[in-house]
């Protein structure tokens, strides 16, 4: 029997009836059913044969069949056999032997017997009649729940579905904000490196500029020393020039009197070699004149 919860496919087999001296035989074309899933049953109220079977078709179908067949009057019930070979079941159903016996005058007891077997016969067609419609009844009662199986596995999948999508849309929508936040962080980043190395570049140029400045004001400043230097270096110098030449022009000045007085004398020629002369004046203002 199918799980519940499974959907029924109904299946309407084809069959054939055949009729033979000894034997009624009926065929029925089952593809895709075994022998196991195959079963063959005799209503004795009705005096029919059930035959119904059920195969799984996967993705939780099944596909189900249900089929009544009338079984003839002459049929031998306690005899019918059947066979299943390449998806074809046979079901033979042996005849009565009748034996004709001489016309006799009907009695009461046999015309009591056939108004009995007639009732009888009656009472199996209204059976009958009772159980096709109980098995309409049925059928439709399947094929009612078939389509409210059909529609809930409908809505289950129409439910599945916009779940499945609402679950992509809230992905999409994570994985985007994710990549906003992303580019963001990255956006902060780079403008957070950017400043660093305007920081860095104007920290660089600054200190380069201190540098030069401090460099450029110490070449100055040394330039500036040296100048004073070599200006107070010229100054001395000039007045040490200066200093020398009045102590020359004093030392002249000197020696021009004494000069002067040994023009006016008359020289002795006797005494010239003892006149004092102040050579060494004279030769102390020449070396000096030389040096300088």
């Amino acid at each position: 029997m199918a799980p519940s919860g499974e959907a029924q496919i109904n299946f309407v087999p084809k069959s054939e009836w055949k009729d033979q001296p000894d034997a009624t035989i009926l065929t029925i074309d089952l593809p895709g059913f075994t022998r196991e899933q195959v079963k063959v049953t005799f209503v004795h109220a009705s005096k029919m044969l059930r035959v119904t079977g059920e195969r799984p078709l996967g993705y939780r179908k099944w596909s189900c069949f249900n089929e009544m067949f009338t079984v003839p009057r002459n049929c031998l019930v306690d005899k019918i056999h059947g066979s299943f070979s390449f998806n074809t079941l046979t079901i033979t159903m042996p005849k009565e032997t009748i034996t004709k016996m001489p016309n006799l005058p009907e009695t009461p007891k046999t015309v009591a017997e056939r108004v009995e077997k007639l009732e009888e016969k009656r009472l199996l067609e209204v059976v009958r009649k009772k159980e096709e419609e109980a098995e309409k009844i049925k059928k439709l009662l399947e094929e009612k729940e078939g389509i409210i199986r059909k529609l809930q596995e409908e809505a289950k999948a129409k439910e599945m579905a916009e779940a499945k999508k609402l679950q992509e849309e809230a992905k999409a929508k994570e994985m985007a904000e994710a990549k906003r936040l992303q580019e963001e962080a990255k956006a902060k980043e780079m403008a957070e490196a950017k400043r660093l190395q305007e920081e860095a570049r104007a920290k660089e140029m600054a200190e380069a500029k201190k540098l030069q400045e401090e460099a450029k004001a110490k070449e100055m400043a040394e330039a500036k020393k040296l100048q004073e230097e070599a200006k107070a270096k010229e100054m001395a110098e000039a007045k040490k020039l200066e200093e020398e030449a009045k102590a020359k022009g004093k030392l002249v000045e000197e020696a021009t009197p004494e000069k002067s007085t040994q023009e006016k004398k008359p020289v002795d020629s006797t005494k010239s070699q003892l006149v004092d002369v102040p050579w060494p004046r004279l030769e102390r203002f020449s070396v000096s004149k030389l040096h300088h």
